[in-house]
């Protein structure tokens, strides 16, 4: 149990999507890489990825939705944001929050 209130103004869902994360990294190199999704709201997202992003970070994030096999029709949503939060892990990994400025379903 919490003892501080919820601040999220969206409801989200738990879920295990995977993900397209589109960057640039500190030496303004682009990456195009693979991550997972833990949750999902109408205003943002919080994921797994492959690779410590810093805070401030513009992002695309492409989501799948599914937690079965990809297929070329799978649904998807684009998403364009920044990254509002960083939880660097010691695997090289990263917990990443993203607040949305725009998505689109494809």
């Amino acid at each position: 149990m919490s003892f501080y209130p919820e601040r999220r103004i969206k409801p989200r869902i738990i879920c295990d999507y995977p993900a397209i994360v589109v960057g640039c990294d500190r030496e303004g190199i682009k990456y195009r890489e693979r991550a997972k999704l833990a949750n999902l709201s109408a205003s943002g997202l919080f994921m797994k990825a492959n690779r410590i992003i810093d805070n401030g970070s513009a992002l695309s994030v492409i989501i799948l939705l599914t937690s079965e096999r990809i297929h070329k029709n799978t649904p998807k949503i684009g998403t364009n944001g920044v990254v509002v939060r960083t939880e660097p892990k010691n695997d090289g990994t990263c917990g990443v929050a993203v607040k949305f400025n725009s998505y689109r379903f494809q």
